[in-house]
């Protein structure tokens, strides 16, 4: 009889997998989609059992076994298939793919580690200290508390604590429970507007007849798109189905993630923010089955659910959607692709959606879904647009905050409301340089300009992550004759605290959140009223609800149109409408801000004014015009290397092979990138457009058919399909 052979997918460039003999103890219970350890490239490594069957060995070969079967970690077969499809499309090997969607504690069996607990004891009336007595009322009643969340929250330490235990005034445990912080969230049972009840019934026949089919679920900010998820939800989990919510960033599973709770006890949330242990354990429970809803960012796509039924992408538009590392996949569009696999409808949510989603509505591939009252919120809010040159002028001085937004921050303050401030920029300023020679202090590692944190007085790279402390003098003349230029959402905390100091702030930028679960904290403590206007970077900019928030302000509103990006405008428009649609979703009317150099720009213009099909017509036409998406498929090829001279010779010998295996598809380079110099390594690139999707994919299975393009060492190659980075 034939040895049983199991091809298996490895974490490594090249081949998609790598045929093992299987010993026969293994034998019975090894099974596609199973993770096992093999012994490649003389180590050992761990990969995905993505074939099985009994066959002759290749002649004059000599399989080795596979040395350890993990028990408990297997792949549910329809998730696998999405797999090996996305490894196929986005170019990487399947056992690049597997890795990137099975998180590495899950491969290595990690367990969560066992944590000190605090609980409260409610019926304690025994004596304390005022000092215990301080720390226990500071402690929740009826929630635990991990140790360190406990010391940071009632501002003690473990003997403290190991006193009032010893006193009966708490219970110290340990325990391996996922814990996270939960906020509170209304109770959204009640009865469905019309518009929802439509959209709903549109849903409920392909996902009682487990028939795929994907809807565009258009509706304005504020319109209970949510609540009509939740109730598809509701009916896919009576079916005895799964449902899969994903969102585009960690900031907003919070509010969403207490939303859900709400309705259903069985809920995962899902997310890099966990520790490793964490993260392999809620994989774990979802191949079991233990949960009925997962809701999370992009790699929630891949929970091992046994049964899913339901998938909705939320901010369907949202650019965080698409992964920038290998896998490079987008999880929008994978998850059209499992959808079809599973039978399970698929909804595409957003007030602003993106081009190429509503190229395909209107083609007839998605049913639209509108919602367009706000039920809760009365109507959207009013728009007022700052020409920030006639401010400059008006104000005699380089003007960063109008006066009209600090008048109307005055006001919300004095009404008991709350106001949002968006600056899509963090740290005080993004440039420091010299004012006697004009020296620019920049990153050595890569071709951009050092930002300045006056809170640690660090200089640091947003892109490579290096940082050194603010010099005294100039580099270049050794004068003392440094200054900052521009405005970041440090400053603008500063700015708006010397204009109106009654005002409480948090900030909202990646520097305030980097704790473990920091924008749960706080946006747990501006819902409570901690605070009264929260200013930050683009993730306050969607999907959050506050309603007492009446006021929102857009500062620079215009500067990512200057980005030489094809898609510039649409994110301006998607950006300014969606922040927009924080304000005014209480019963009290709202009012936006936005202020710009170029107050005429279409992407402000029409989103201000509410006239989202002006600027998807005018935008599309331009698409179509200059051969870009959603007219066209396009692959990004970028080369790296730490010598400049290597990376253009290959880039330039690559771009020959690009060429030759063109059939009328447009290649625009090799040359510089865009950021030639990032992290260490010169890059370069090339764009290729072709005339659709499916026809950037034959041009790479031309490329593929003519030998691809050869390995070159100290050069890595990139391909990226459907690149959201093409400069």
């Amino acid at each position: 009889m034939d040895p049983l052979i199991a091809d298996v997918a490895i974490d490594c460039p090249g081949k998609d997998c790598y045929s093992y003999r299987v010993p026969e103890d293994l034998a019975e219970r090894l099974a596609v989609g199973d993770c096992v350890e093999v012994s490649f490239a003389r180590r050992p490594m761990r990969g995905f059992v993505v074939e099985l069957a009994r066959r002759a060995p290749p002649e004059g070969f000599a399989l080795k076994d596979i040395i350890r079967h993990r028990e408990g970690v297997r792949v549910p077969a329809k998730l696998l298939q999405l797999i090996r499809w996305g490894a196929r499309y986005y170019r990487c090997s399947l056992g690049e793919f597997l890795a990137g969607s099975v998180p590495a504690p899950v491969r290595e069996g990690v367990v969560p580690e066992e944590r000190l607990v605090i609980t409260k004891v409610a019926a304690f009336a025994g004596k304390l200290t005022a000092r215990q007595r301080q720390v226990v009322d500071a402690l929740p009643a009826g929630e635990s508390l991990l140790l360190a969340d406990a010391s940071e929250l009632a501002k003690a330490d473990r003997p403290l604590f190991e006193r009032l235990a010893k006193a009966g005034a708490i219970v110290i445990a340990r325990d391996r429970e996922v814990r996270e912080i939960r906020l509170e969230a209304r109770d959204e049972r009640h009865a469905l507007t019309a518009e929802q009840r439509t959209a709903v019934d549109a849903v409920a026949q392909p996902l009682a007849a487990g028939v795929h089919q994907t809807f565009l679920l258009y509706g304005i900010t504020g319109s209970g798109k949510t609540l009509v998820y939740l109730e598809l939800a509701a009916q896919a989990i009576a079916l005895g189905k799964q449902v899969l919510l994903l969102l585009p960033e960690i900031a907003l599973t919070p509010q969403l993630a207490a939303r859900v709770r709400r309705r259903f006890e069985r809920v995962a949330v899902w997310h890099s923010g966990f520790t490793d242990g964490e993260r392999a354990h809620m994989w774990r429970e979802a191949a079991a089955g233990r949960f009925d809803l997962v809701v999370g960012t992009r790699s929630a796509l891949f929970a091992p659910l046994p049964n899913p039924g339901l998938v909705i992408v939320d901010e369907e538009h949202e650019q965080s959607y698409k992964q920038e590392s290998v896998p490079r996949y987008h999880a929008r569009d994978l998850a059209i692709v499992y959808g079809g696999l599973v039978g399970a409808p698929v909804i595409l949510g957003s007030a602003t959606p993106s081009l190429e989603t509503v190229h395909n509505a209107r083609a007839g591939r998605y049913k639209v879904i509108t919602l367009m009252d706000r039920p809760l919120g009365g109507k959207l809010p009013s728009p007022v647009l700052i020409d920030m040159r006639e401010e400059c002028h008006a104000q005699k001085r380089q003007a960063h905050v109008s006066r009209e937004l600090i008048t109307r921050l005055r006001q919300i303050k004095s009404r008991g409301e709350q106001a949002i401030v968006l600056l899509n920029r963090r740290g005080w300023s993004p440039v420091v340089s010299c004012t006697e020679c004009g020296h620019a202090l920049s990153c050595p590692n890569c071709d951009i300009s050092l930002t300045y944190h006056k809170g640690p007085g660090k200089l640091r790279c947003h892109y490579c992550g290096g940082e050194r402390s603010m010099p005294k003098t100039c580099p270049a003349c050794q004068q003392p004759t440094l200054a900052t230029f521009g405005l970041g959402t440090e400053q603008l905390v500063s700015a708006l605290a010397y204009e109106v100091p009654e005002l409480k702030i948090l900030r909202v930028d990646a520097d305030t959140v980097a704790e473990r679960q920091g924008h749960a904290k706080l946006f747990q403590a501006f819902a409570e009223g901690a605070a009264d206007c929260l200013v930050g970077t683009q993730m306050v900019a969607k999907g959050l609800d506050f309603p007492r928030v009446t006021l929102v302000g857009v500062l620079c509103a215009d500067r990512a149109l200057s980005v030489p990006d094809f898609r510039a405008a649409e994110r301006t428009y998607q950006l300014v409408a969606q922040v927009s649609g924080r304000a005014g979703r209480g019963e009290r009317p709202g009012t936006v801000v936005v202020q710009a150099y170029d107050t005429e720009a279409p992407p402000i213009r029409c989103a201000l004014d509410h006239r989202p099909k002006a600027f998807v017509d005018a935008e599309l036409a331009l698409r179509k015009e200059y051969g870009y998406p959603p007219y066209a498929g396009l692959v990004r090829f970028l080369w790296s290397s730490e010598s400049q001279a290597d990376v253009q010779l290959v880039a330039q010998e690559h771009g020959a092979r690009l060429a030759s295996a063109a059939k009328g598809e447009a290649i625009l380079g090799p040359n510089p990138a865009g950021l030639a110099f990032l992290k260490g390594q010169h890059r370069w690139h090339a764009l290729v457009k072709a005339s659709s999707r499916g026809a950037a994919q034959s041009f790479l299975d031309r490329l593929e058919a003519a030998g691809g393009l050869p390995k070159m060492k100290k050069v890595h190659v990139v391909i990226d399909v459907d690149p959201y980075v093409t400069s």
